[in-house]
């Protein structure tokens, strides 16, 4: 709110009351959420990225573990491809600004209409909330909290064995 002084004049004190305790998160860490809705947003696409500039991409933004975490999700718990719009991401330098907007979009949905959506709809511009329904849009924040907090397994990798073992 410190971005839209004018914005925030708007608010009341059950406003403020009711708003998610993200909204009063530093910067650094309110961009990193919205850098991971973003991601699971667009979760049905990025499990589908082979290249490695656009997954190395992803995993600076979001985090190893998190991209880790996000593409070992098993196919029914990511949101289906239809439900929601992800922007097209065809190179590493738009994976960046395209989750955040994705996910910050998202974050604004998930607020109810009302002053204080507009308030930070206004240092969040020109980024609009996604049209999608408020419970799916708090549900996705929340989601992306938790598997930004859930511990990840280490991936085994599969090993040849050896010669001697293949002859034995």
């Amino acid at each position: 709110m410190a971005h839209a002084p004018a914005a925030a004049a708007d608010l009341d004190w059950d406003a403020l009351d009711a708003a998610p305790d993200w909204l009063a998160w530093p910067e650094a860490q309110a961009l990193a959420l919205q850098y991971r809705v973003g991601a699971l947003l667009c979760a049905p696409t990025i499990r589908l990225w082979i290249d490695a500039p656009r997954l190395a991409a992803a995993a600076r933004v979001v985090g190893a573990e998190y991209l880790q975490a996000l593409l070992s999700l098993p196919d029914q718990q990511v949101l289906p491809r239809d439900l929601a719009d992800c922007p097209r991401i065809d190179r590493p330098e738009q994976v960046a600004p395209l989750l955040r907007a994705a996910g910050a979009a998202v974050m604004l949905a998930a607020l109810p209409a009302g002053p204080l959506r507009r308030a930070v709809a206004s240092t969040l511009a020109p980024i609009t909330a996604s049209p999608m329904a408020g419970a799916l849009a708090e549900s996705l924040v929340a989601r992306a909290q938790r598997l930004a907090a859930q511990p990840v397994a280490p991936v085994r990798q599969a090993v040849a064995p050896a010669p001697s073992e293949v002859a034995a």
